[in-house]
């Protein structure tokens, strides 16, 4: 019996001494899971569709075919930037950086805009009719979630939501009413000028 709470004894010893050997808060450290200061983007709803900003209505008569430069109106303002709705802030840059790589083509930087005055477009009236002469972007938008990795590396925190436009492609031109454009063309968005 003695010496079986001896050894009993014994055992429990070591094991305290092993255990006071430890530093504290070895058994339970969270394993590293991200680099500190890390941001990350997840995005949401992300799309891209052509915006009108310039546009007038043309008629050109039988005998007046041929090609014109038109001075296009300013119709609408596409602006590059992010909202944040709730959360930490996050810079308008480091948002449109993060889209721009889920999208084709390179989006505009943060804090830019398109013209506000009018504008000149060369096109080649092959036909009498009524025409639309345009100027338009490709516009990209979308809603985002952002987290930044916390500085021992364990977890994110410091979660921020918003949304955020750019755009990518300028492009202008004409387009007929009478036309029956591809749908997801600058063409077509021009018709709504017709």
């Amino acid at each position: 019996m003695n010496k079986r709470l001896t050894a009993t004894m014994a055992t429990t010893g070591i094991a305290a001494l092993l255990m006071v050997g430890l530093p504290a808060g070895v058994a339970s450290a969270a394993p590293i899971i991200c680099e500190p200061g890390y941001k990350h983007a997840t995005w949401t709803s992300l799309s891209s569709a052509w915006v009108i900003t310039h546009a007038k209505q043309i008629n050109i008569p039988q005998d007046g075919t041929g090609k014109y430069t038109k001075s296009a109106t300013y119709r609408s303002t596409v602006s590059s930037g992010r909202e944040i709705t709730a959360g930490a802030s996050y810079s308008a840059q480091w948002v449109i950086s993060s889209m721009d790589a889920h999208v084709s083509g390179t989006l505009t930087k943060a804090g830019e805009k398109t013209k506000e005055t009018s504008e000149s477009v060369e096109f080649n009236f092959n036909k009498s009719g009524t025409y639309v002469v345009f100027s338009g972007v490709k516009k990209a938008s979308g809603y985002w979630e952002a987290k930044t990795c916390n500085g021992s590396g364990t977890g994110y925190g410091k979660k921020a939501y918003g949304k955020a436009r750019s755009w990518s492609v300028q492009t202008e031109g004409g387009v007929k009413c009478t036309e029956a454009p591809a749908r997801g063309t600058a063409k077509k968005a021009a018709k709504a000028y017709c």
